[in-house]
């Protein structure tokens, strides 16, 4: 009839110290590193020769490419295929044959 016994005063030491941590490593999870000053991400990409020259021999070998076939041909990120063919755009490599906003076709330029 007597009701629940308390818990020991360690127990609730224990408790009390790990509700703390929790705390503690929930504030600095928050405060997180900040994405101002100096620690700004640079997302320049830049194309070793051997790189360019396998796309290049995949551009002459199809009629038309588009970035997700140059990037499963060449092994590389399709965000990568469409900076490159952007680049090779500019350099009357390749022209812009037919564009949506999903998809780039590209054909090699004559």
């Amino acid at each position: 009839m007597g009701g629940a016994s308390k818990k020991p005063i360690s127990t609730m030491e224990k408790r009390l110290k790990k509700e703390a941590e929790k705390q503690q490593k929930a504030e600095e999870k928050k405060k997180g590193p900040s994405k101002t000053g100096k620690e700004i991400i640079s997302r320049a990409v830049t194309i070793d020769e051997e790189t360019k020259k396998r796309v290049l021999d995949e551009i002459k070998k199809e009629s038309i490419i588009t970035p997700y076939t140059l990037a499963t041909k060449s092994g590389i990120s399709i965000s990568v295929a469409r900076k490159i063919l952007k680049e090779l755009e500019n350099q009357n490599v390749v022209k812009l044959y037919s564009k949506n906003r999903r998809l780039e076709i590209y054909v090699a330029a004559s």
